[in-house]
């Protein structure tokens, strides 16, 4: 009996784990309805985030948020578009800072507070999972 709750008790941790670290999840670059650009690339979502622009083509300057780190959509997010771990970009921002170049971008708890973030913010950008959109915000960029 005793063998059974452990052994059921590391199937249930497994499968939160995997459920809660899904690959099946489709993270997207997210704007304000009134963002002046209907599309973005990888680059030049890479360059906002990394502090290198502040402007969108056809649109004016933006600001950017992040999610806070660990979460699933940050993860995928700094692995496909920034091609860097978080204690990579610790370090880049670190750097940045400094020399007074620059300031990260402000994490936010979850989808939820990103896309409210961006809803209010004209100039806002941000990423959550797909599942987290609607019409109330602009899809720029789904990740490849």
């Amino acid at each position: 009996m005793k063998e059974t709750r452990r052994i059921l008790g590391w199937v249930t941790g497994l499968t939160l784990m995997l459920c809660s670290a899904s690959p099946w999840a489709e993270v997207v670059v997210i704007g304000h309805p009134g963002i002046g650009a209907d599309s973005l690339t990888s680059k030049q979502v890479a360059k906002l985030w990394l502090g290198k622009s502040k402007r969108i083509p056809g649109g004016g300057k933006v600001k950017v948020v992040d999610q806070k780190p660990g979460s699933a959509a940050r993860d995928e997010f700094n692995k496909k578009v920034l091609k860097k771990s978080d204690s990579q970009l610790k370090s880049y921002w670190a750097k940045v800072v400094f020399t007074g170049k620059g300031v990260p971008p402000k994490a936010l708890p979850d989808d939820k507070a990103v896309k409210e973030w961006v809803m209010s913010t004209p100039d806002g950008l941000g990423y959550v999972d797909s599942g987290s959109v609607d019409d109330k915000v602009k899809v720029l960029l789904r990740l490849p």
